[in-house]
């Protein structure tokens, strides 16, 4: 089977093509991270800071290493009053538990945790599941994961509450799977706009092929998934108002062996040893994604570095 001459993935993976000098469409299309700086960092953590409130901005935490070392990074190296929030996500693992309580606890910040109503979560992921294991598809493995997109309503409602006008978010670049537009027919190189409806077009086309998925009772927790998936879809940015939204390693280089150093250092952090990774160890769920991903693409998805 021939590989990429550069990242040596196969070229019966899902997507992508060979050129003539032997290197995939991925490698062709790839921007090289670039980051705003500490400085512009700093500019707008102050633009936040110092309004009267209680506090200056929210993050919600998962317990996995990245959102725990940015809350850290905000508290102690940059002296922000932060709101941790937590989506009680039913498929935690049992050791990001303790971390959030150990983050809460050393980094002494308020801490607030919501949960779904009526199993919706767990039923709407064991619908999903057992839909997709009917005819399973690469494209269709993140509809598994509907229950964590729905969630950010209640963020905005937290932030608005508290008067809270900065939402910080600690996923890094690396981690970012843009494969997965590609499963639906959309190019790398397509506008945000145009991937946010060509998203809806192709999950639309693989659910109509697929009509377990669009049982009545389900249907409006899905269609508030896609519009309110991430802070950056329609959903969010129209119910969210004036709230800015602050990647913080598209400003701050991630250096995984500072990042793990530190969390470990201070907070006692820790993953399950047995996974031989941290990478998403978080939610137990990545697991049989990774199953999933292994019977459609014969492929564990994991982080670049």
């Amino acid at each position: 089977m021939p590989l990429c001459t550069q990242c040596i993935l196969p070229a019966d993976t899902a997507g992508i093509t060979l050129d003539d000098t032997g290197v995939c469409s991925h490698c062709r299309a790839h921007q090289p991270i670039e980051y705003h700086g500490e400085e512009e960092l700093q500019k707008l953590l102050d633009s936040v800071r110092d309004r009267g409130n209680k506090y200056d901005c929210m993050i919600n935490i998962s317990g996995g290493r990245d959102s725990s070392y940015t809350l850290l990074s905000l508290v102690k190296d940059y002296g922000m009053k932060a709101l941790a929030v937590n989506y009680a996500n039913p498929f935690t693992d049992p050791r990001a538990k303790q971390n959030i309580d150990n983050i809460v606890r050393l980094l002494d910040v308020d801490f607030v945790q919501f949960k779904l109503k009526r199993n919706l979560h767990e039923k709407i992921l064991k619908n999903n599941i057992l839909a997709w294991f009917k005819k399973p598809t690469p494209a269709m493995i993140p509809a598994i994961c509907i229950g964590c997109k729905i969630i950010w309503p209640k963020m905005l409602r937290i932030a608005r509450k508290n008067d809270i006008h900065c939402i910080v978010n600690g996923g890094n670049p690396y981690e970012y799977t843009s494969f997965k537009k590609e499963l639906l027919g959309i190019s790398q190189d397509t506008s945000l706009t145009s991937t946010y409806l060509g998203n809806i077009r192709g999950l639309a086309r693989e659910a109509v092929r697929n009509i377990r998925y669009l049982k009545p009772k389900f249907i409006p927790a899905t269609l508030k998934g896609y519009l309110f998936g991430n802070p950056y879809a329609v959903g969010s940015r129209l119910v969210g108002g004036k709230i800015a939204y602050l990647d913080f390693f598209h400003y701050i280089p991630w250096d995984e062996e500072k990042v793990i150093g530190r969390i470990q250092a201070e907070l006692d952090w820790d993953y399950p040893h047995e996974l031989n990774s941290t990478w998403r160890f978080d939610c137990q769920i990545a697991h049989l994604k990774d199953f999933m991903y292994v019977k459609t693409l014969g492929v564990i998805v994991r982080s670049l570095i």
